[in-house]
């Protein structure tokens, strides 16, 4: 299957042009302005290319995963210990209070691990196919996040459609409009939202969560800034409350691809099929961790997801 590189308009550089440049030998990057020449590349159906994680990025990645989880335990028994009517009330207070104190301390520094976590050198890339069909664009803020369940290098697509504008959209009922005040549109308002979601590379399923609702997109700085709040809580609670409804899939060589954020009830494969590349996986949603309906694709180490250290992407366009 021969594959290129498209001509994608976008307001910084993207993962599409570098590939352009590698591929290249190295060239400038093309002016503005200047036709850019098409790159050929033939679509790997597994890791080429790859490098070992960095030691540095990998033990951070299991340090956070471990830290927020003991954490998360330590809170949890700590608040159990005030409440529950124990026999020996100032032994368990003092235990209560050691026990919430560290699981504090563990939360923080999984959260600092998260934000400044060390992204690699990387000397090869994971070459994968795209996974949302059609002309599309990369999400400004999808690999800028934080680095928590491999998502230090994810990618995320939308397709490249004139959006109207919400505030010149009239909607009936009092509810959805002070809704659209605050920023938050109903999902179904993207152009995104609903198109497949395909498989980037041959492999293998390992894990499917299927069943996390859908919430609204996130259109305002207020909305987003509020989002970013609740998102933060959920680095706790696990792959499921991050990456909403998503798909692992093993592509050999000790790299796993994560497709997160789908829609609910419509993933179309399960644990132990295998796929094929362009074979659609399921539907681009809007649940989890996100702020709008995007096709994410996420290459990392292991499929525990919680301490999986992110790798690098190329991705090519599969073309039938």
């Amino acid at each position: 299957m021969v594959t290129a590189v498209p001509e994608i308009p976008h307001p910084s550089r993207s993962l599409l042009e570098e590939l352009a440049l590698l591929e290249g030998g190295g060239r400038e990057r093309p002016v503005a302005g200047v036709p850019r020449p098409r790159t050929d590349l033939q679509l790997v159906a597994g890791p080429a290319a790859t490098d070992a994680v960095p030691l540095a990025v990998r033990a951070c990645a299991r340090v956070r995963g471990a830290a927020s989880a003991t954490g998360l335990v330590l809170v949890v028994t700590g608040v159990a210990l005030h409440l529950l009517p124990l026999p020996w009330p100032r032994l368990a207070g003092d235990a209560a209070t050691a026990a919430g104190l560290a699981g504090v301390a563990l939360v923080g520094l999984a959260s600092l691990l998260s934000v400044l976590a060390p992204r690699g050198r990387w000397s090869a890339l994971q070459v994968m196919g795209s996974p949302l069909a059609g002309r599309s664009v990369e999400v400004d803020d999808s690999s800028a996040g934080p680095a928590a369940y491999g998502r230090a290098h994810a990618v995320g697509l939308v397709l490249d459609v004139a959006v109207p504008d919400p505030a010149a959209v009239l909607v009936p009922g009092r509810r959805a409009a002070l809704a659209r005040h605050l920023g938050l549109l109903p999902v179904g308002d993207a152009a995104t939202f609903g198109e497949p979601v395909l498989a980037p590379a041959d492999a293998t399923v390992v894990r499917v969560v299927d069943g996390v609702r859908d919430h609204a997109c996130r259109a305002s700085a207020p909305a987003r800034v509020l989002g970013g709040l609740l998102d933060a809580g959920r680095e706790l609670l696990g792959a499921r409350a991050v990456l909403g409804n998503h798909v692992v899939l093993d592509c050999g060589g000790g790299r796993y691809a994560v497709l997160a954020h789908l829609q609910r009830r419509s993933v179309r494969v399960s644990r132990g099929d295998r796929v094929l590349p362009g074979q659609v996986l399921g539907s681009v949603g809007c649940s989890g961790a996100v702020a709008e309906p995007q096709a994410q694709l996420l290459c990392v180490d292991t499929p525990r997801l919680r301490v999986a250290a992110g790798v690098p992407l190329r991705l090519v366009v599969q073309l039938p």
